[in-house]
């Protein structure tokens, strides 16, 4: 495929970089308060550590409901609306945080948050896939995702410093300004929206959801659920097996993440899915394995490389595959599903697989997520089409 950069090709465009900026600010913004709400729940609050889990488990419902509806609004109402007014109501949600005084208070705020993130981030993700080319999807979604990235790599440490210095309120009015931030470079973008539903659409479920990327969205509930293995258990793994440091491990993960996303989306735009897509299966099964047999550092750092491959190949691969399968004012809709397909799995994976690991134990766990990638390959190669062009529906 002839992908010479032409003026209606580029990538790198003023409003694809204000996209981008605007989704680092949001998730720098979750991912500060992500290790800080366990501190103020038991600290501040003076309630016990089983709240915690609660606290994300409402977060995590409410973004579940939030992305089908999102979708929704986005294909019918436009895209830069919805997420101008859902950004705004997230940067309120985040400052309401300063006036909690009960765990009750806490639960309905967080709540509210969840519905705000759940739709401000599949409004985002929905308008950086209209302002990427069509020929370099893959390309430019892997570049979105390092927004993630990075915000994953700097918003904790952010978070905890914050904290550490100033407390409770400024931590919480930090956050609150980071998605105010993002709400400016919202106001900034200027390309136009062509992509509007053809005529008025009722609310149904199969408006709300699109049938033709549930394959996509299943494969995407897999991978989220081996990734919650990693989110809710790694760290107690290292402290198992006796390492110094286990946060090192996201660390590593970060490294090869950056490298891998655009390098799949490349690799996408100009071979096709099928190679690229075994690396990476082979990657998350060879992290989990590497898991299981660990007993030191350099094992437990391999697996996070190795994982950061598989995950950075797999998952915007998933995503550009889905968004061509759509028409551009269906892509919110396709967005939504594959989105709540990846907060199911999350959720559902953190309460399985930690059942698992209570009578297995963690290294078992984590050798029965080596045997689980079998089940998003299977179905990757044995029930999806590739054969259209990466350039379908432009």
């Amino acid at each position: 495929m002839n992908t010479a950069t032409t003026p209606q090709q580029q990538l790198w465009t003023k409003d694809f970089l204000l996209i981008f900026t605007a989704n680092l600010m949001v998730f720098v913004s979750f991912y500060c308060l992500l290790p800080t709400l366990p501190l103020f729940v038991t600290d501040y609050l003076g309630s016990d550590v089983s709240a915690v889990g609660y606290i994300f488990g409402f977060f995590a419902l409410a973004a579940v409901i939030a992305r089908p509806l999102a979708g929704f609004a986005v294909d019918t109402l436009g895209r830069k609306r919805v997420l101008f007014i859902t950004l705004f109501l997230l940067a309120i949600s985040i400052a309401i945080y300063n006036f909690v005084t009960t765990l009750l208070l806490l639960f309905i705020i967080r709540m509210i948050h969840g519905l705000c993130w759940g739709f401000a981030t599949t409004a985002a993700g929905t308008v950086a896939t209209d302002l990427v080319p069509a020929e370099r999807r893959g390309e430019g979604i892997g570049y979105y995702g390092l927004s993630n990235t990075f915000a994953m790599a700097a918003g904790p440490a952010l978070g905890l410093l914050i904290l550490n210095h100033a407390g409770f309120m400024v931590l919480f009015s930090s956050s609150s300004l980071l998605a105010a931030a993002a709400l400016i470079c919202v106001l900034a973008i200027t390309f136009k929206e062509t992509h509007a539903a053809r005529k008025p659409v009722e609310m149904r479920i199969d408006t709300l959801f699109e049938n033709r990327v549930l394959i996509y969205a299943v494969i995407t509930f897999f991978i989220a659920l081996l990734y919650s293995s990693i989110i809710s258990f790694v760290i107690l793994l290292g402290k198992e097996i006796g390492i110094t440091n286990p946060g090192s491990y996201f660390l590593a993960y970060a490294s090869t993440l950056i490298l891998s996303r655009p390098y799949a989306g490349k690799a996408l735009d100009a071979s096709g899915p099928k190679t690229i897509m075994a690396i990476g299966f082979a990657a998350l099964a060879l992290s989990f394995v590497l898991l299981f047999c660990a007993a030191d550092n350099l094992v437990f750092i391999l697996s996070g490389l190795f994982l950061g491959i598989g995950f950075g190949i797999v998952q915007p691969t998933t995503l550009a595959l889905a968004i061509n399968r759509v028409e551009p004012f269906r892509r919110g809709a396709a967005n939504g599903t594959i989105f709540t397909a990846f907060d199911l799995g999350v959720g559902l994976g953190s309460i399985l697989l930690g059942i698992l690991s209570e009578h297995a134990g963690l290294s078992y766990m984590y050798l029965t997520c080596a045997f689980l990638v079998i089940i998003p390959l299977f179905l990757f190669y044995g029930m999806t089409s590739h054969s259209s062009p990466c350039t379908e529906h432009i």
